[in-house]
């Protein structure tokens, strides 16, 4: 098999774009994701499934402070849908506390209809999310 170069795939390449402006407003001001999640959208918050834009907003802006550092952006591609999978690691402080915590979340993006998007290329059909600290299993973020 030959391996395939995605390296340069415009719709890899605004993925990871659309992820790392998502954890900008997200550390910035959460309340503005709501233009990314839809009113199908789901995520698994540490084990607790959450559906639809209010609920996952609700819920993300009920979370503490915190401030995230990409380490690393995995996209894959999903030709039947047109969609992207994509995997996000790296660290965040919560509550300007000094030890960080390690984060892992993975997302499925479906692209939005120019109409539709608000300026947003993608939204959230579904996202896992977990943190964990280096002493506990899963940290406790709210």
């Amino acid at each position: 098999m030959a391996m395939i170069d995605r390296a340069n795939d415009p719709m890899m390449a605004e993925a990871k774009r659309f992820m790392e402006d998502y954890y900008r407003t997200f550390d910035a001001n959460r309340a503005d994701l709501a233009k990314v999640y839809r009113f199908e959208s789901l995520v698994n918050f540490s084990g607790r499934m959450i559906e639809g834009k209010e609920a996952i907003v609700a819920k993300l802006t009920s979370l503490q402070q915190c401030r995230h550092q990409i380490g690393h952006i995995d996209c894959f591609p999903l030709s039947e849908t047109g969609g992207v999978i994509v995997m996000v690691t790296g660290y965040m402080w919560l509550d300007g506390k000094p030890d960080a915590l390690l984060f892992n979340q993975s997302f499925h993006l479906i692209p939005s209809p120019p109409a539709e998007g608000e300026g947003d290329s993608f939204y959230v059909a579904q996202q896992i999310w977990s943190a964990y600290d280096f002493n506990n299993h899963r940290a406790a973020l709210a």
